[in-house]
């Protein structure tokens, strides 16, 4: 089904929105991060899959 004649989702985020599984700090990127800022920990990106 298209919302609004779109064929495609429009939903395009400019910015990422990571955590650190470690020490649970959250930062903002346009780059992919893979490591925390603050400790070098794994991060993951809180985006909510979108179907």
């Amino acid at each position: 089904m298209a919302i609004y004649n779109a064929p495609v989702d429009p939903y395009s985020p400019e910015r990422g929105y990571y955590e650190c599984l470690t020490c649970g700090s959250r930062e903002t990127s346009t780059d992919h991060l893979t490591t925390c800022s603050s400790c070098g920990g794994d991060v993951r990106n809180l985006a909510v899959p979108r179907e």
